[in-house]
């Protein structure tokens, strides 16, 4: 007997009435599957992330003690120290780690003087602009080929950020004036080198280059003579030209480090005269480290400014 025309039409819609509920469900499956594992990734990740960051810990430690057994042997920081070699990416497994991520994760880091570098903060004192120390800042951003606006500029915004401590009568009480010039609205100071860039009249193409030779510190520092580059030697030395800064540095570099800051005098010959021991030195109280950390899917970088 044949099926009617009917049948036949109520058996297809049947079957697509099936279908379409099969692809439904698989859909709905699927996305909770893939909810399931977006959440275990997110969880894998988080977790991923702690470890890396405990290993950094530990690698930031690991660099203290470096800087202290440095501090305790020798009177003076320089680049052909231990402290200034870097690590190669290496896996933990190969530097002595016996726990279970030691094979799994690899740490790359180093160590930077951060007196071998400008110090912005020797801009202000009291409030005001040093003077010799905008002299300074104006030599560098020359000698970078730099607009001429850019030391002014940062020396001013520097000097808006630090105001000079309230003064007060003979009783204690903070004076009226200096209690209304307290009360001004003031900038936020500058933390990073990039922080430049926030400042009003700065070329945006000025921060990179110059961001690798300041620095800003919570306290007046002299320059590193062995750590500091021909730039910013040049900068800090009056009427020292940048060839004989480089000239100073390959000799720094090739035959020795200098021990103190009679020996810097010295090998300036009579442009020595024209610094002072709060101005250039060869010993460093602070250093950035850095450190990278891979772990299967994560990469954990760091940078931290020790004393």
């Amino acid at each position: 007997m044949k099926a009617t025309p009917h049948a036949r039409h109520q058996r297809g819609a049947a079957v697509l009435m099936a279908l379409f509920v099969a692809a439904l469900a698989t859909m709905i499956i699927t996305g909770l599957f893939y909810r399931q594992f977006v959440l275990l990734r997110t969880i894998e990740n988080q977790q991923l992330t702690s470890q890396s960051r405990l290993l950094l810990r530990g690698a930031l430690d690991w660099g203290r003690a470096i800087l202290r057994e440095d501090a305790n042997r020798s009177q003076y920081d320089a680049l052909s120290e231990p402290w200034s070699q870097p690590l190669a990416e290496t896996r933990l497994d190969q530097l002595g780690e016996t726990g279970s991520l030691a094979a799994l994760a690899t740490i790359a880091g180093s160590m930077e003087d951060a007196q071998g570098r400008y110090n912005l903060r020797n801009l202000v004192e009291n409030g005001q602009v040093v003077e010799k120390e905008l002299q300074a800042l104006r030599r560098l951003v020359s000698l970078l080929q730099l607009p001429e606006q850019t030391a002014e500029l940062i020396a001013l915004r520097m000097a808006q950020a630090m105001p000079a401590p309230v003064t007060s009568d003979q009783s204690g009480a903070p004076l009226p004036g200096a209690l209304a010039d307290g009360d001004r609205p003031r900038p936020l100071p500058l933390m990073l080198p990039q922080d430049i860039a926030g400042i009003i009249g700065i070329d945006p193409a000025a921060v990179p280059r110059l961001a690798p030779y300041i620095v800003v510190l919570d306290e007046r520092t002299a320059v590193n003579a062995n750590t500091a580059s021909p730039e910013v030697i040049a900068a800090r030395v009056p009427e020292l030209t940048l060839a004989e800064a480089r000239t100073l540095v390959a000799e720094r570099d090739r035959l020795s480090y200098f021990n103190n800051t009679g020996e810097v005098r010295t090998r300036l010959g009579n442009k020595g005269t024209l610094v002072t021991d709060s101005e250039i030195s060869t010993a460093s109280r602070f250093f950035f480290i850095r450190g990278e950390v891979k772990l299967d899917r994560a990469i954990t970088r760091m940078e931290a400014l020790v004393k």
